[in-house]
């Protein structure tokens, strides 16, 4: 019986101490999701994730998408490319109320290769930003939503 008290009280101030050391990198974290995450206008997204970058058409990114989307609360994308040195994907959709709909962290020397489901409000382009080492990549695809079978866009 006391083994399990000493026990216990051990995982409990090992759990407190790390809650107090992960306290502020989460409320960071917390608030960079409402920044870019935010119900917020495209324009202004945008700026924020390119800032004085210069932006690069590129077919080096495959961007997978249907050209018609039959619901937009399930989209299925499809993000691929043989650059070894991609360090963030932005997936961006000009007419979402939510206009950054995936951030993607990648690790160095890993390829990308990601597919994911996302939400469309409606017919829109969806742009693709990947930050390298000293470029942003961009590649678009148009993608028109329909509800219900018929199209709205």
């Amino acid at each position: 019986m006391p083994n399990s008290r000493r026990l216990f009280l051990k995982h409990s101030g090992i759990l407190a101490i790390g809650t107090l050391l992960a306290g502020k990198p989460a409320i960071n974290w917390a608030e960079r999701l409402g920044e870019y995450f935010a119900n917020d206008s495209f324009a202004r997204i945008y700026a924020q994730l390119v800032t004085n970058q210069t932006v690069i058409d590129s077919k080096e990114i495959e961007l997978s998408l249907p050209a018609i989307a039959e619901d937009g609360a399930v989209v299925p994308v499809t993000v691929s490319s043989e650059l070894n040195n991609i360090q963030r994907i932005y997936l961006i959709a000009d007419k979402n109320p939510t206009p950054l709909l995936i951030e993607f962290e990648l690790t160095a020397g890993v390829l990308a290769f990601i597919t994911a489901r996302v939400k469309l409000a409606e017919s829109c382009n969806v742009i693709l930003l990947a930050k390298t080492d000293d470029q942003l990549l961009r590649i678009s695809r148009w993608v028109k939503v329909v509800h219900g079978g018929c199209g709205t866009g």
